[in-house]
């Protein structure tokens, strides 16, 4: 059973939303791979951090250069014959965090990094340490000619700057920068009553954008997860509607908890 709400649901952006965050980008990368021309792939990559003792010391480490993947039940470990005098241990005064996950859209022939998309999360958008890194890493991919795609479907937190005019205020907004186009940014204001438009993905100029049905998406996700069990539809949502955008909801509710009944 679908959301009953038209675009984005209202009560997956408070304790759901990291689950929503892990299990949509997958979607996200699967639509994405049904639409992108031969020469792309789309890989998800993870931000790596390392926090040191004091929370202020964090440095972003980008992605892992190599994976060391587990060795399979069954496989056979060749020992090492040759014995290693014990080193000398002592202990960093640091530890390695990881942060949200991303989807990276490369040119496999060309080995090159075409694409970002960001699907943030409150961390993003709120005014501690971690805001300042992710606008850093953003200001990265600008600086390198990468195209980035920004999907914000938290209506609380603070917007990533966008310059002026500022834009015109919404509950959610794509924001589309095209490499190419730069400083130029496309923006799609989205309101709760909306259903979620197709996302635009740029691409190299020589390619049509990749478009994706994001609602699709949610909604493989929502199933999936069974978030009509887990959504808290009794309580105001996380953070609360306006009031004639709680009216409207309330009434949607209560036609989702007949149709339950059924």
């Amino acid at each position: 059973m679908p959301s009953p709400f038209p675009g984005m649901d209202p009560w997956l952006e408070g304790s759901l939303w990291p689950d929503v965050h892990s299990t949509l980008l997958p979607q996200i990368r699967t639509a994405l791979v049904k639409v992108l021309p031969e020469r792309y792939s789309a890989l998800i990559g993870q931000h790596v951090w390392l926090e040191g003792a004091d929370e202020d010391e964090r440095v972003l480490l980008g992605v892992p250069d190599v994976n060391i993947p587990e060795v399979a039940i069954g496989t056979q470990r060749k020992k090492n014959p040759r014995r290693i005098a014990a080193p000398v241990v002592t202990e960093l005064p640091a530890i390695q965090k990881t942060g949200h996950r991303y989807l990276r859209i490369t040119d496999r022939e060309q080995r090159r990094l075409v694409t970002v998309v960001e699907l943030l999360s409150p961390s993003n958008k709120d005014s501690g340490k971690n805001r300042p890194h992710y606008l850093e890493k953003r200001n990265e991919y600008l600086a390198t000619g990468v195209n980035l795609v920004e999907i914000d479907l938290l209506r609380a937190g603070e917007r990533m700057p966008l310059g002026g005019p500022p834009p015109t205020p919404s509950d959610y907004l794509y924001v589309i920068l095209r490499s190419a186009t730069f400083p130029r940014v496309e923006l799609w204001p989205i309101y709760v009553r909306d259903e979620l438009p197709p996302l635009p993905v740029p691409l190299d100029d020589d390619e049509s954008d990749a478009v994706i049905d994001l609602r699709a998406a949610l909604d493989v996700c929502y199933d999936g997860a069974r978030y009509d069990r887990l959504a808290r539809y009794e309580a105001p949502p996380d953070p609360p509607l306006a009031k004639s955008d709680a009216s409207w909801a309330g009434e949607i509710l209560a036609k989702f908890a007949k149709k339950r009944k059924k």
